[in-house]
């Protein structure tokens, strides 16, 4: 009987060669008892996430406590209201809002959406390797879609142990974050993998590899493809989500330049009115606006009665 060989683990170095990528796969927030609230987003793992958020939020007030946490892609909003607040994560801005809205009126009247943020999320990967002598893979395993890079790396590990049939070998390990995908292409005889961060490009690359070893005749083909999740992208309707949080309405009051003064009273100043009916907006001369209600007064050359629409407010 024939058993299909396997690559040999240096060519899977050559797959994995390359540094390991700075992960930012985690958010936790943090509520102090005097409602100040801290924010952690893209931090290097969940439990780390987890510190930072309390550390935070005790340099503003005491008592904190975690309130929401994860390490995927989300929306985080936050909603307060006299005595409490409300933290959740969704998949999206609109869901997470409106989530945390209603979760907040079962207990208050008044809430305010307070902030919004996003997570892009992101996962981490392992790959565990054992060659004999001869160059051949005698056992090998590959973990995907981890929260935590020790994690994976612990999975990768046990797992290319438990198949390892000689006991004085080891296993070796590398870890990769972020968007990758891990090709199998197999013949008969033959059994290829390649990692890349473009799967066309993993396919391609492993099935040309399989290819390579096979003998005539054979066939190769793509037998699976694993991937592991990278950041998301903050969505398009994050920007007119966040414009209805407090923090957003804050910002942009801040950033409005102040209203020239009023003129100084008894002061005479020309204005230009538009008015639709009675409902008028005037201009000063100095920029100034204001809106008004113009009178309905009688024309006593018609004798009809008519919008005055003449005055300045003087």
């Amino acid at each position: 009987m024939n058993f299909p060989r396997i690559l040999a683990s240096s060519l899977l170095s050559l797959a994995l060669a390359g540094s390991t990528g700075a992960a930012l796969a985690a958010a936790a927030v943090a509520k102090a008892a005097n409602g100040y609230t801290f924010t952690v987003t893209e931090g290097k793992n969940l439990e780390e996430s987890k510190l930072e958020a309390l550390a935070g939020c005790r340099e503003r007030g005491s008592d904190c406590e975690l309130m929401a946490w994860g390490g995927d892609a989300a929306a985080i909003a936050v909603v307060k209201s006299a005595g409490s607040t409300t933290v959740v994560l969704r998949d999206t801005p609109a869901l997470a809002r409106d989530a945390a809205m209603k979760m907040c009126r079962k207990q208050a009247k008044a809430c305010t959406f307070t902030a919004l943020y996003w997570e892009p999320g992101g996962e981490w990967l392992a790959w565990a390797t054992a060659e004999g002598a001869d160059g051949e893979l005698r056992a090998q395993f590959y973990a995907y879609g981890y929260a935590s890079e020790a994690q994976a790396r612990q999975v990768a590990l046990d797992g290319c142990a438990a198949r390892l049939k000689d006991a004085t070998q080891a296993c070796t390990v590398t870890t990769k974050w972020g968007a990758w995908t891990r090709v199998t292409a197999a013949s008969p005889s033959y059994t290829a993998y390649q990692l890349e961060t473009d799967r066309a490009q993993a396919e391609k690359l492993a099935l040309a590899r399989c290819r390579e070893h096979t003998p005539s005749g054979q066939a190769c083909k793509v037998v699976r493809a694993e991937q592991n999740a990278g950041p998301r992208a903050k969505p398009a309707s994050f920007d007119k989500v966040f414009a209805q949080t407090a923090v957003a309405k804050e910002r942009a009051a801040l950033a409005r330049p102040p209203a020239p003064p009023a003129p100084p009273r008894g002061q005479v100043m020309s204005c230009t009115n538009r008015c639709v009916n009675g409902s008028c907006v005037r201009t000063f001369s100095n920029g100034r606006t204001e809106r008004w209600e113009a009178p309905r007064v009688l024309d006593p050359f018609t004798n009809n009665w008519k919008w005055d629409t003449s005055s300045c407010g003087n």
